[in-house]
């Protein structure tokens, strides 16, 4: 009696992408997202501080210059780090990858026909294509964000250059089709 090994088409990978993620990768994906999914933070925070500076400004007239000092460095912080804080959050999260991941960081996304998965040297992490809830195409890259109840769970950078033109439309064609954008 002949055995068949029934291989399951769900596993069967579609496409790979292998890449090293660089330092300026990594920053260009933060503030792309930071500029998305942060206006209207950004909005009220330059509000406060232009409150603050007014605030600060006003102790000059009443000639108290600690107060004045006070409110002009908090409203310079809320204001630059409003507006250029993801640029912190993207060295110590870069940082964090390089310790989890090595030295150079190496990216590897596994596409599958339902799911696809980011490898890791300590874990994998797979994510469905209908939790996928923004795709931001940019010239030499595309960020898939991963959203579950809410909140943002996971953004994925895929690297373009890392693919030939036929995976590129392979790719499209299977993120596109199964995304619930």
């Amino acid at each position: 009696m002949a055995h068949t090994d029934s291989v399951n088409p769900d596993m069967i990978p579609v496409l790979e992408n292998k890449f090293i993620l660089t330092k300026a990768m990594n920053r260009r994906y933060a503030r792309i997202t930071y500029g998305r999914y942060h206006l209207k933070w950004q909005r009220i925070t330059f509000l406060v501080s232009i409150l603050l500076f007014a605030i600060g400004f006003a102790f000059v007239f009443l000639r108290l210059l600690i107060p004045f000092i006070i409110f002009i460095l908090l409203g310079l912080y809320v204001f630059f780090m409003s507006w250029f804080g993801y640029l912190y959050q993207a060295a110590v999260n870069y940082s964090q990858m390089k310790l989890y991941c090595g030295t150079p960081v190496e990216m590897h996304v596994i596409f599958y026909p339902k799911f696809f998965r980011v490898v890791g040297s300590k874990a994998n992490y797979d994510f469905l294509y209908n939790q996928i809830t923004d795709i931001i195409d940019l010239e030499e890259m595309t960020i898939l964000t991963v959203s579950g109840k809410g909140i943002i769970t996971h953004g994925q950078i895929i690297d373009k250059k890392a693919m030939t033109p036929e995976e590129i439309i392979k790719f499209n064609k299977l993120i596109y089709k199964n995304s619930i954008q």
